[in-house]
């Protein structure tokens, strides 16, 4: 039976491309996926779209064009692109994946911090030039982190490191009562929160009240021994004044996956920096396989005319 809904699909990565259409022509063969690689393909189809399947790559400004449209399913947590354009038709509904993202960043995470903790980086240089000197890797329990964002993806990375061994700490816009944190500061304690940790992860959407919240003042506050992780979003982090904080050791080092411009420019300071671990917004992967079962879920509730989960709510903006 045809179910007479048109359901765009768009992903930038190919190969993810080409597990969405089979996953989701192999679980409901009634329902007419248009695969878009392109801005171009996209600009035909849009006009008699329904639904759209589709992450923070997608061309916004092509939504105007959206008469027919309902829905939009981010295919991942952060959801900033589609809000803060202002170009989401007001009769349709914007959801957001959650609760698949956090395990596999907090994996991230704690990877890195274990990383710098042990010195592997030190390890691996002396294998090259086969030296023996030396060294003390660390451990990370006992080290206290400060998580900023509590939701879906901070919530899991603050307990892994809490199992981890780490004295962890958060940051967010509202008391959250995890039994995992030791204490939760608010907006007006951002300052004494900063001064507190050895690692800061930064785990926040990005919103008009979050954008630059980490500037020149916030790094200084933070111990010269710290680390900050930015695995959320790059303009969360004013960029200029980190590479200042870094180059004059305000803090240790950082462990990036996102920054304000993307893919990093080649001649950007930060490739030459010796504590600076970058990654090509990798950390949390939306893996098709996840996502697919989450938007199918999602679908039965739409045809039924149900609520459907994760729906954003546009004046917080996730």
């Amino acid at each position: 039976m045809d179910s007479h809904i048109n359901v765009l699909v768009y992903n930038h990565i190919p190969a993810y491309l080409d597990r969405y259409e089979k996953l989701l022509r192999d679980a409901r063969p009634d329902v007419n996926f248009m695969i878009c690689h392109d801005k171009r393909e996209i600009a035909s189809h849009i006009n008699r779209t329904d639904v759209i399947l589709s992450g923070h790559t997608f061309p916004v400004e092509l939504l105007s064009r959206a008469s027919n449209l309902k829905w939009i399913q981010s295919i991942s947590a952060g959801v900033e692109n589609y809000v803060l354009s202002g170009a989401v038709p007001s009769h349709a509904t914007l959801t957001k994946v959650t609760g698949v993202h956090g395990p596999i960043i907090a994996d991230y995470v704690l990877g890195y911090m274990l990383a710098i903790t042990l010195k592997i980086r030190a390890g691996l240089d002396n294998q090259k030039i086969r030296e023996w000197p030396y060294y003390e890797p660390g451990t990370v329990r006992g080290k206290t982190a400060g998580v900023m964002g509590l939701g879906s993806v901070g919530s899991v990375i603050a307990f892994r490191l809490h199992q981890a061994g780490l004295k962890v700490i958060g940051f967010d816009e509202q008391t959250k009562h995890l039994p995992f944190l030791r204490e939760v500061f608010l907006p007006g304690d951002l300052m004494h929160f900063l001064s507190l940790p050895d690692f800061v992860v930064m785990a926040l959407p990005l919103s008009p009240r979050t954008k630059a919240i980490i500037g020149g003042e916030e790094l200084k506050a933070m111990k010269t021994g710290a680390y900050l992780f930015n695995i959320s979003r790059g303009p969360l982090i004013h960029e200029e004044a980190l590479v200042h904080a870094l180059r004059t050791g305000d803090i240790a080092g950082a462990v990036l996956d996102v920054f304000e411009k993307e893919p990093l420019p080649k001649d950007h300071e930060l490739w030459n920096m010796e504590n600076v671990y970058i990654t090509p917004h990798i950390s949390g992967p939306s893996l098709p396989e996840d996502v697919v079962k989450i938007f199918l879920e999602n679908l039965k509730r739409f045809e039924m005319k149900k609520r459907l989960k994760g729906v954003v709510d546009f004046k917080k903006g996730y």
